[in-house]
């Protein structure tokens, strides 16, 4: 009975982490368009300044929604909510680079690769270590 409750709670969570995945993609495309194509910043930096808008929008909407964490640790977690984003920043800049660069990709394509890469990852870190409840 509890294994049940524990697997539809983390199901839950996971669907509102995609949820806030797909906003955080709107905004991260938002971002990224304006800079590559309005302002004409080179790809890897206009891509670097979308995540950064991105995971900050991320942390506070996972931590109070996705993860129902009302903990005072704000500081703590969200050191570790911003280590896991560079761990996946330079994952997923990597992935973008690569299949920009090497395999010769359309960006935004590229872009859709690598963030469906680091989903499962950036759940997992978030749920057992930045949010985890004492």
């Amino acid at each position: 009975m509890l294994q049940d409750l524990y697997r539809k709670e983390t199901f839950w969570q996971f669907v509102r982490f995609c949820v806030v995945g797909i906003f955080n993609t709107i905004i991260d495309y938002g971002v990224y368009l304006f800079f590559s194509r309005s302002i004409g910043l080179f790809f890897l930096y206009a891509n670097m300044l979308a995540i950064l808008v991105a995971m900050t929008f991320s942390f506070f909407v996972n931590k109070y929604w996705t993860f129902n964490n009302f903990e005072k640790k704000i500081k703590s977690q969200s050191a570790k909510f911003f280590l896991i984003g560079i761990v996946y920043f330079f994952l997923y800049n990597i992935i973008f680079y690569i299949g920009v660069h090497n395999l010769n990709m359309y960006d935004l394509l590229a872009k859709v690769i690598a963030i469906v890469i680091g989903l499962s990852w950036n759940f997992m870190a978030n749920k057992y270590w930045t949010f985890k409840k004492d």
